[in-house]
């Protein structure tokens, strides 16, 4: 059931951020000024509840689930399995990291400046796209690892 609840998690998170780099942001392109502005805020506000709460379970039926099959209990870097679950937690560190600067950093000081026409408005645009494209590899990368260290195990 755990590993259920892990997977549906990470399903809701990857999903999610699949449909709204590849749907919801480029519909919004289209829109011009406040309009194309109060969809983006909407959209970060719907999402955000959900997706966070799906990282979150996802991070903790996974610390669960290690624990489990005895991750934390063998020396580090000890086989395959150990190997692959650290990187996979190093990745999932750096997606939490990533995904704060793009929501809670990123995202509103770019809404704040193209309300106030700051000049420095295309330079934060930009630093938050290159963090949104780096959030996508990295939640598409974890996944991956995750079916990795299921080799492991069987």
């Amino acid at each position: 059931m755990l590993r259920i609840v892990h997977l549906l998690s990470a399903t809701v998170w990857v999903g999610g951020t699949i449909a709204l780099v590849f749907v919801g942001v480029p519909a919004i392109r289209d829109l011009e000024g406040e309009a194309r502005a109060a969809a983006m805020r909407a959209l970060g506000r719907r999402w955000r509840p959900l997706g966070w709460s799906a990282m979150g379970v996802a991070i903790v039926s996974g610390l669960w689930l290690t624990d489990i099959h005895g991750g934390f209990n063998r020396a580090a870097l000890a086989t395959d399995f150990d190997r692959t679950l650290i990187l996979k937690s190093a990745l999932v560190a750096l997606l939490c990291a990533g995904a704060a600067v793009h929501d809670y950093v990123l995202g509103p000081r770019l809404q704040r400046e193209l309300r106030e026409g700051a000049p420095q408005a295309p330079s934060t645009r930009r630093r938050l796209v290159a963090v949104g494209w780096v959030n996508l590899s990295l939640t598409l990368a974890v996944p991956v690892l995750g079916a990795i260290v299921l080799t492991y195990l069987d």
